[in-house]
């Protein structure tokens, strides 16, 4: 094992050399993203001491280890920090003093792992990528590896829902040794919801290429699109599909003219209204994993307040600072026999919180949840300001439209699933941000919103050249 580890680990580094060496330190960031969602923990890890190492923790080593030694060389592009950096920085300690206060030992150390490949390690793929070169070629780089990566993560979710296997690569995607979520599109990730997360970043990264193409091309991005939008629903989860048109919503409105977009909101709310009248009661029983029945995904749907209560009364016994971070299955047990309650709390007993606020409320407290939604907060205003900016370049304010579509997506799915301890969910979330905080940095860390021409996604010639 040791001796496959050492042959990978030398060719990950490789690959980083070849991206950092062509596309900089934002394209080692993604041959990260990449081979963390293809060929991570599931393809591949050994154990050394209480952690598992994988190909794609070797990379990131190795890309934080380059970023030090090339600190004051072109390659880094070290912007001043904003309130936001020291928010996350602050969340982070938070984490950290609520895990190694508690019983961070117990389940093999499960609490301290948690924080740092859920939260530590997304932190600094953050910081890598907010200090990368961010000119115009790095970005589009960006929006193209999302538009590849979204198509190839649709046909996969596709060939899954259809058992198609031929198709579907890496081949551990198919084995059914990986039972969970059996029978809908999972991807490499073996979750429906971080595949969703990933097409829908992958489907607005393909239709914000819309403005540099003419007609025939932009033919193709629709059909493109189509295949994604098929992928997501391919997901057969209700919080993707919720996520990804609310995205989309979003990136319609901001995408046309003022003057169309309250005639547009309404057709579009009017169009959704419509859809859940005719299809509402399907979309709460319907057949999606091989081993899951209707009547199971039913009660599913019926486990969410009792969760919520759950949550709730642990977060009233220690409401500032939780019961520790990680340590929620250790706790709720306490929490699932109450007389005076109406619901059947002890069905909550096989389950993890299904609310990524509830779950930092539980553990963390008042405190954690505080800052983390402060976060949230801080990083959609400066991609708002970065959008608006009359300042910035088309593929500039692209990327605060990214990353306001895949803030939503998040969020959405946040409020049906514990979306941080889903892999690699947060390495998205993390990595568009960072480019984001970067283009603000660039610009001083100060975009502010500014008189500029309409953005009409039909005609990029009314943007603002650089």
């Amino acid at each position: 094992m040791v001796v496959f580890l050492v042959i990978g680990g030398i060719v990950a580094l490789v690959w980083s050399a070849l991206a950092l060496r062509h596309g900089g330190l934002l394209a080692g960031t993604l041959a990260v993203v990449l081979v963390g969602s293809c060929f991570g923990h599931a393809y591949f890890n050994v154990t050394v001491g209480p952690f598992p190492i994988t190909f794609d923790r070797l990379m990131l080593a190795g890309l934080l280890v380059v970023f030090v030694v090339a600190f004051r060389t072109a390659l880094v592009d070290a912007k001043p920090l904003t309130p936001a950096d020291w928010v996350l920085g602050l969340f982070l300690l938070t984490l950290t003093l609520s895990t190694f206060s508690n019983a961070w030992r117990v389940d093999g150390s499960q609490p301290a792992a948690t924080l740092l490949f859920f939260y530590g390690l997304p932190v600094a793929v953050y910081w890598l990528a907010r200090n990368s070169q961010l000119d115009q070629p790095h970005l589009r780089l960006l929006m193209r590896f999302f538009a590849i990566f979204g198509l190839y993560l649709a046909v996969t979710a596709i060939a899954e829902q259809q058992q198609v296997w031929s198709l579907v690569f890496p081949r551990y995607i198919a084995s059914p040794a990986h039972e969970e979520f059996f029978g809908r599109g999972r991807g490499p990730f073996l979750n429906p919801v971080a595949c969703g997360l990933y097409l829908s970043c992958g489907l607005f990264a393909t239709l914000f290429a819309w403005p540099r193409f003419q007609p025939p091309g932009r033919m193709t991005i629709l059909a493109l699109a189509a295949v994604i939008v098929t992928g997501i629903y391919c997901t057969l989860t209700r919080s993707v599909w919720l996520g990804a048109g609310l995205g989309l919503m979003l990136t319609i409105m901001l995408s046309v003219p003022k003057a169309s977009r309250i005639p547009m909101f309404i057709v579009l709310v009017m169009a959704g209204t419509g859809f859940l009248a005719i299809k509402g009661s399907s979309l709460v029983s319907f057949k999606r994993d091989r081993h899951v029945s209707v009547y199971d995904m039913n009660e599913s749907a019926t486990l969410r307040p009792i969760l919520a209560t759950v949550a709730l009364n642990m977060f009233y016994d220690r409401p500032v600072l939780g019961h520790g971070f990680g340590q929620y299955k250790h706790v709720d047990v306490n929490y699932l026999r109450d007389p005076d309650s109406d619901l059947p709390l002890e069905k909550a007993k096989p389950y993890v919180q299904h609310n990524v606020f509830l779950s930092l409320l539980a553990e963390t407290g008042a405190l954690g949840l505080s800052l983390y939604v402060t976060l949230l907060l801080l990083w959609g205003r400066t991609a708002w300001r970065v959008w608006s900016s009359a300042e910035c370049t088309l593929s500039e304010r692209q990327v605060g439209l990214l990353t306001l579509v895949v803030l939503t997506a998040h969020v959405a799915n946040g409020m049906f699933h514990e979306v941080s301890i889903i892999p690699m969910s947060n390495m998205l979330l993390l990595l568009v941000v960072g480019v984001c905080q970067g283009v603000a940095g660039r610009h001083n860390a100060s975009v502010e919103v500014a008189t500029r021409p309409t953005y009409d996604i039909r005609a990029a010639q009314t943007l603002p050249a650089r």
